[in-house]
């Protein structure tokens, strides 16, 4: 009830301002909450954690820099390296500031799942993977408290004079001291930048804090089944000694760079509270692009339908986000499939090799394109008949281990493939390379490709399909088209996803700033080269494509 009180007299208002600056951003925000230690900052944390989500629908996580500390075994490792007083977790050099960082950063781009990892205090140890959090839905609002937060490093030559007893007879050489300077100085800047709004619960002087501590660890021993590690007064005031220096000068140099300070007495009431005006956070314009592989992605690999993506489709299209397929198809196969799924944007054939821009698409006609019809074409490589005469050199080596698109016909395709006569007449329909269907054995199928790479060939492995061209690939096509929106759009910034299945999919997925990987009812997925912003699909086909596609709409897109 006196929280309550507290709460409706001086924290209901910081949640709504919180509320009212996340509404104006792009991005979750850090909100970070320094108080020393019993001051309440992680029950403020949780206070606000809760109004944000039943009052303002935000999704908030809170964190404790405490959960980050070093584990006991890394702490020995410290104390038997640099100092022994750092085998005692609290102080700067004690926290893994890596996984801290590597934790939000990671909620603010949404890799989700998110472990967050918990430090129990009883056992003075990190709790097992087992007993960690997982954050599974997009964040809004990630509260991190700390009674360490922001401080800054000293001058040394304050190093020089012992604050206590502990420093004086523990640290005379000030190894411990200038290590954990040094840690502020170097190592902890780079979080501490992270945090958007600024919060503080100002403790009255440093020697309210050792009763504040006797408290927390009087409620934590009642609780705690292991009290090996729970703290009596004695040594309490022993421990306390290790977060004098900073503490002291965080209670003087801090509040001149907090946002919303609260001043609070003896008794932890707050008495008055000081606010800065924050500029309003403003959200970037952006220009959204879906690049898709067709077969096996936005097409069923069986069927070629794609019913289950239509609800997502019409998504894009209410959000005029153009979707862009980036395919090994044929310019005519693409006609078709555009006229079906009614998209009248530019489009990238035969794996990369030529980008078609609708003329009148843009204000003007691109650098380095040609007129085509009724397209504005770039052109990557060299046209088929070049890459046909290159496979007719391989020779007898290579006899009856595979059959081309020129080959196989119109026929010979509907039997590879399942397509109709119509669509088998349209893929065959190549301008800039050729598909080689594998008859062989694997390690001659090797063998092959180092020999067409050797000519200056570029083999990509599709879902049923070699093809064989000039060095481009999807991420070097869809970087150029993307790079020619941005030209073109200057008050935006230009922002790519791209989904696909298979090997000739990777570079498009490496180079987007959001990838889709779909899995396939026929074969492993590619390797990828990269963690941020991936997605792997749960379903294969259209379904796992749409699944994607809301991934990114329901966790980035949202803010637009």
């Amino acid at each position: 009830e006196q929280y309550q009180q507290l709460s409706e007299k001086w924290f209901s208002a910081l949640a709504e301002k919180i509320a009212m600056h996340q509404s104006s951003a792009d991005k979750p925000l850090v909100i970070g909450i320094n108080g020393a230690q019993g001051s309440g900052k992680s029950t403020l944390a949780d206070l606000l954690r809760f109004i944000l989500s039943v009052h303002f629908n935000l999704n908030a996580v809170s964190l404790s820099l405490d959960d980050f500390y070093y584990t006991r075994q890394e702490r020995q490792t410290l104390a038997a390296e640099i100092h022994p007083l750092l085998m005692t977790r609290g102080v700067p050099g004690t926290h893994d500031v890596a996984l801290a960082y590597t934790t939000i950063t990671d909620l603010q781009s949404h890799q989700l799942p998110v472990s967050i990892p918990r430090f129990n205090k009883a056992t003075d140890d990190r709790a097992p993977q087992s007993q960690t959090d997982k954050v599974t839905d997009p964040i809004d609002i990630i509260l991190l408290e700390g009674w360490c937060l922001g401080a800054q490093p000293q001058d040394e030559k304050a190093l020089l004079v012992p604050v206590n007893t502990l420093e004086k007879l523990e640290d005379p050489d000030m190894a411990w001291r200038y290590y954990v300077n040094k840690q502020l100085a170097q190592t902890y800047p780079k979080l501490f930048n992270l945090i958007d709004i600024w919060v503080m619960l100002k403790a009255p002087s440093f020697e309210s804090v050792f009763n504040w501590r006797l408290q927390q660890e009087s409620e934590l021993r009642a609780k705690a089944d292991d009290q090996q590690h729970v703290m009596n007064a004695k040594q309490l005031a022993r421990f306390i000694q290790l977060y004098q220096r900073t503490t002291e000068s965080t209670l003087n140099t801090l509040p001149n760079k907090i946002n919303y300070l609260y001043e609070l007495d003896n008794k932890r009431e707050v008495t008055a509270v000081v606010e800065k005006t924050i500029p309003a956070f403003t959200k970037t314009k952006k220009k959204w692009l879906v690049f898709t592989d067709m077969d096996g992605s936005l097409l069923d690999h069986y069927t070629y339908q794609f019913d289950d993506a239509n609800p997502t489709l019409e998504k894009l299209n209410d959000k005029n986000i153009p979707v862009i397929p980036i395919t090994s198809k044929t310019q005519a196969e693409l006609l078709y499939l555009r006229e079906t799924l009614d998209n009248h944007h530019p489009f990238i054939i035969e794996n990369g090799a030529a980008v078609y821009i609708p003329k009148g698409y843009f204000d003007q006609q691109p650098e380095d394109t040609v007129v085509q019809g009724e397209y504005w074409v770039k052109e990557f490589v060299e046209p088929r008949d070049c890459w046909q005469a290159l496979i007719a050199k391989a020779g007898a080596e290579y006899e009856g281990q595979f059959i081309t698109f020129t080959e196989a016909g119109v026929d010979g395709v509907m039997g590879m493939t399942s397509l109709n006569r119509d669509a088998a007449s349209r893929a065959v329909q190549r301008q800039y390379g050729e598909p080689v269907y594998w008859l062989g054995e694997n390690d001659k199928k090797e063998a092959f490709i180092i020999y067409l790479k050797n000519q200056g060939a570029n083999v990509l492995e599709g879902g049923r399909f070699m093809h064989v061209s000039g060095k481009s690939d999807k991420g070097i096509a869809l970087k150029w088209l993307a790079n020619t929106y941005q030209k073109n759009a200057i008050d935006k910034e230009v922002t790519t996803i791209a989904l696909g299945d298979s090997n000739n999919d990777k570079a498009m997925l490496e180079m987007a700033n959001h990838a889709v990987l779909i899995r396939s009812p026929v074969h492993e997925p590619p390797t990828i080269n990269r963690s941020k912003q991936l997605f792997i699909s749960t379903y294969s086909g259209p379904k796992g494509w749409a699944e994607g596609v809301n991934h990114f709409i329901g966790t980035v897109l949202h803010t637009d």
